[in-house]
């Protein structure tokens, strides 16, 4: 019952010729795979099937980061996790820039963190000032993003004890049931 419901939906959507973009969000309309049109908040009419419509919220996003460990200029090991906040300011050069904007920002700023904190003996650094570099790495290219912050949510030194799997081996191929 569900697939004939979910099969009407996908059908009425298919001829619709109007859309409507909320006034948090931005939209491009994308007419026979050349000419771009940015909207903003109302409601647009459409070609159906000659009309591609890409919606994206302009609110402030917020990605946290994975947990790095980090290795100082004098051998001390760190542990660090951050955060950043960002939104859509130019729609367009966004589509046009980045495939998957949460994971470049994100490997941007790691990159940057990982450049500070090998860079600099234990002793020497300072989050505030990781948040600061990391924001200006960021903050160099236009990808049509405006980042609001890059925050430090924990930082540790520790002593970390690092096993190595050798990815010859799965547990799949574990036979753990047959006897000898």
């Amino acid at each position: 019952m569900n697939g004939i419901k979910e099969f009407v939906q996908w059908m009425f959507d298919a001829v619709k010729i109007w859309i409507i973009v909320q006034p948090w969000e931005s939209a491009l309309r994308v007419r026979f795979g050349k000419h771009i049109k940015k909207f903003s908040g109302g409601t647009y009419f459409r070609l159906p099937y000659f009309d591609s419509i890409y919606i994206q919220e302009n609110r402030l996003r917020v990605c946290t980061m994975a947990m790095q460990t980090l290795t100082t200029k004098d051998g001390e090991t760190i542990t660090i996790e951050a955060a950043v906040g960002y939104s859509i300011k130019d729609l367009e050069k966004l589509y046009k820039t980045l495939f998957a904007p949460e994971t470049t920002v994100e490997n941007i700023i790691k990159s940057a963190i990982a450049d500070y904190i090998t860079s600099k003996d234990s002793n020497d650094i300072k989050p505030f000032e990781i948040e600061k570099q990391a924001e200006f790495k960021v903050k160099e290219q236009d990808y049509g993003l405006e980042f609001s912050y890059v925050k430090i949510l924990s930082f540790a030194r520790v002593k970390t004890f690092r096993l190595i799997q050798d990815s010859s081996w799965s547990y799949n191929e574990l036979e753990l049931t047959k006897k000898k």
